[in-house]
């Protein structure tokens, strides 16, 4: 009975792998929906050294024509003010870096946005926040310095409308925090309206129906001309760059080659392939079932791998990132050697093969946990400290890290149980040998 459902068992998880495989690999149609499903590996995003990427190059200059040159401080701060601004508006991978005294060159993963984007950055506006409809200053006058962030939103334009409209959310620094209290205290009781105003007067919305003062930080701009998400981003980048005191000028924008090309990622996929033949051989040459069950919990890794990969947001595959998936890949195998030498050397010392698998797994649980605890320890400085080649590297090798634990401990584990109905007495099948006799 016990090897009917070890049986059943394997043959159950063998069609959940070979699920798992052609989901990972495979595109098709999907009935009655507009997209087709791209496989697992497909819906991976990848960086321009596979792909095409968008690039520009801005030269910076000051807003005020009373300022000649930027500081070294400021450029610095304009580089990393574009790289915040890139990210957050959908370019999940990107380089940004300075180029001659006062160019900024930033690079991107392509997309059909990529070109407005780096459009936008050139286009501020900066904008005025005021409790009067008037032009003219006033004494609660807000400033586009104000701003710390800005996101696209989608919600009424005032508490009792039902309009809705597409626009941005504004969050204040601390400073802008306070003034916002103020300015919506003092529209609560003269007009209930607050107003957006270009600093060349244009009126750009309005805000109504404020009936108290607003703490939380927070206002919304609506622009009821805007149709969609992607063009309130591109505005929402406007009124982020128009509350720095800087402007870029567009030299450059335009679609850059892959370094490296698909072709490469063909032959980069190719050689894992073959990687994985070479190992498997090796597992299996040294281990027998004991590297089949191996190899079956590899394909799982895989499988696992290549769906956290595309479902991540943070996630860019580049040529690194390739690189840190076969660490990771590597970091598995290593843990289930680790795990079945102490299995051959608890059998040499002349335990039985149910008791060697036991105190195999519990001998060489300490060593895996480590030797993966280092490997995420790494892989997250890497990210924190590195640059965007490394933080490529260092997101695989993280998962890398915490998937080949599971699998070493958990899955195979799990494995060698069902196994053990079907095979506990054969140890030539398991290529373990006694090197002396049980003093027992």
């Amino acid at each position: 009975m016990a090897k009917r459902i070890s049986r059943i068992n394997f043959v159950f998880m063998s069609i959940i792998v070979a699920i798992g495989i052609f989901l990972s690999v495979c595109s098709f149609k999907i009935p009655f929906y507009v997209n087709d499903y791209a496989s697992f590996a497909g819906a991976i995003n990848l960086s321009y050294d596979i792909g095409e990427g968008q690039t520009a190059v801005f030269e910076v200059k000051p807003t005020s024509s009373e300022v000649s040159t930027l500081t070294d401080e400021q450029l610095i701060d304009t580089v990393e003010f574009v790289r915040n601004v890139l990210s957050m508006f959908g370019a999940s991978y990107s380089q940004v870096g300075l180029e001659g005294e006062n160019m900024i060159r930033a690079e991107i993963v392509e997309s059909s946005t990529s070109e407005s984007l780096m459009n936008a950055l050139s286009d501020r506006q900066e904008i005025i926040i005021r409790g009067e409809e008037t032009e003219e200053a006033t004494k609660y006058d807000i400033s586009a310095q104000r701003i710390k962030r800005c996101s696209v939103s989608y919600q009424q334009t005032s508490s009792t409308s039902s309009t809705y409209s597409f626009g941005v959310l504004i969050e204040f620094d601390d400073l802008g925090k306070s003034q916002y209290k103020e300015l919506t205290e003092y529209v609560a009781d003269n007009g209930n309206t607050v107003y957006f105003y270009s600093v060349d007067g244009e009126q750009l919305g309005s805000l109504t129906e404020i009936t108290r003062a607003v703490s939380t930080g927070y206002t919304f701009l609506p622009q009821e001309s805007i149709q969609n998400e992607t063009d309130a981003s591109m505005f929402a980048v406007n009124v982020m760059m128009g509350s720095k005191n800087v402007k870029l000028d567009i030299k450059e924008n335009s679609v850059s080659s892959a370094y490296l090309g698909y072709n490469s990622l063909t032959y980069v996929v190719i050689s894992l392939v073959v990687a994985f033949v070479i190992i498997a051989i090796f597992m299996i040459v040294r281990y027998r079932d004991l590297g089949l069950l191996a190899m079956f919990t590899s394909l799982i890794n895989i499988v696992l791998y290549l769906f956290l990969l595309q479902a991540l947001p943070i996630v860019t595959l580049s040529i690194s990132g390739v690189i840190g998936c076969v660490v990771g890949f590597a970091l598995t195998v290593y843990c289930h050697t680790i795990v079945f030498e102490k299995i051959r050397s608890e059998y040499a010392k002349g335990k039985k093969i149910p008791l060697s698998f036991k105190l195999g797994f519990k001998n060489s649980t300490l060593s895996v946990v480590d030797v993966s605890v280092v490997v995420v320890i790494a892989s997250v400085i890497l990210y924190a400290v590195g640059f965007d080649i490394l933080k490529s590297f260092a997101i695989p090798l993280f998962i890398g890290g915490i998937l080949g634990m599971f699998s070493t401990l958990v899955l195979t584990r799990v494995f060698t149980k069902w196994y053990l109905p079907l095979n506990s007495t054969k140890a030539s099948h398991l290529s373990l040998k006694k090197e002396f006799a049980n003093e027992d």
